[in-house]
């Protein structure tokens, strides 16, 4: 089990082996070795399908500092178990911009993690 994000956690971005989920998913547009995008929104309606990542994206790369916004959900289409909880997705302020994030591709900086 993942543990759950509270606003103003400060999260780094994961990128190694995270773009896709264990079910083989993609949860973070990859960039090439650049990174991958985090997009405006992600569909919790129709994840996963062909066109879940929808508004402007935000280059983001391993380490980079984000900030916990809010919790927006779970995608419709996946188990509401605690297991399944690397498709929580956040919002999430990064490089200055808010974008969604499933928790997958984020990790809670160790002092937030005491929380």
């Amino acid at each position: 089990m993942i543990t759950k994000l509270k606003p103003g956690s400060l999260v780094k971005v994961s990128i190694q082996s995270n773009a896709y989920s264990p079910e083989g998913f993609v949860t973070a547009p990859a960039r090439g070795e650049s990174g991958i995008l985090f997009f405006e929104s992600i569909d919790l309606g129709s994840y996963p399908s062909s066109n879940d990542f929808k508004g402007k994206s935000t280059l983001a790369r391993e380490g980079d500092i984000a900030t916990i916004c809010r919790y927006i959900g779970r995608p419709m289409k996946m188990v509401d178990d605690s297991m399944f909880s690397y498709y929580d997705v956040y919002e999430i302020l990064i490089n200055g911009k808010l974008k969604q994030a499933f928790r997958q591709n984020l990790v809670l900086l160790p002092k937030d993690s005491k929380e």
